[in-house]
């Protein structure tokens, strides 16, 4: 009786500690999505009032994604080339973060990503799509606080995620490929190559 006794107190101590550990799982979820809330997510849809800037989008079936994803290719080495968003209203001085799954293309495995405001507030960083790495990012004029990271998915697709603390009350995402040649800031810059990246729009989260 004894031992039955002393092993269902065990049971029930384990369990307890399970819940425990569930309690604070939820409770850090919670604090992630209080810290970052969501501002707006994108559809393929949105992309109609989204500016080309010597870039071509073309819609392809052949990439492991959740919808259909684009490929985003520059069609110019002479000249900046990269795809933008419309303004985006704000809270001016607050931290906000734009996610984005994206993969590499043929000629390029990297990728540029920009949160502007009124230029020259910014906040940029390029990502190597190859190694799964943040290669360098960097804020100008009055954004603070950046941070960049990179994640691993399956497909060769990774989840690059940008943040920084943004003295605007309109923001626009910029993206693009870029080549190991360009600096940080300048990334959308003219290239040695017409660089090219896929990206899923539904994957785009402020």
């Amino acid at each position: 009786m004894n031992r039955i006794t002393l092993l269902l107190i065990l049971v029930m101590t384990f369990s307890c500690k399970n819940e425990k550990k569930r309690e604070t799982d939820v409770v850090d979820k919670e604090a992630v999505e209080k810290k970052y809330k969501i501002v707006k997510s994108f559809t393929n849809d949105d992309l109609i009032n989204w500016k080309k800037n010597r870039v071509d989008l073309i819609p392809v079936t052949n990439i492991e994604y959740n919808d259909t994803p684009y490929h985003l290719l520059r069609n110019t080495n002479t000249e900046s080339a990269y795809l933008t968003s419309d303004f985006i209203p704000v809270t001016y001085a607050s931290e906000y973060r734009v996610s984005i799954v994206v993969k590499k293309g043929t000629n390029t495995n990297l990728f540029g990503l920009r949160i502007c405001g009124t230029y020259p507030d910014r906040v940029d960083a390029i990502f190597d799509l190859d190694k799964g790495k943040v290669v360098e990012y960097k804020t100008a004029q009055d954004f603070a606080n950046p941070t960049a990271v990179i994640e691993r998915l399956s497909g060769g697709r990774f989840s690059c995620t940008l943040s920084a603390e943004v003295s605007a009350d309109n923001i626009r995402i910029i993206m693009g490929a870029t080549s190991a040649e360009k600096s940080v800031t300048s990334w959308e810059g003219r290239t040695e190559i017409q660089g090219d990246i896929y990206f899923s729009p539904s994957s785009i989260i402020i």
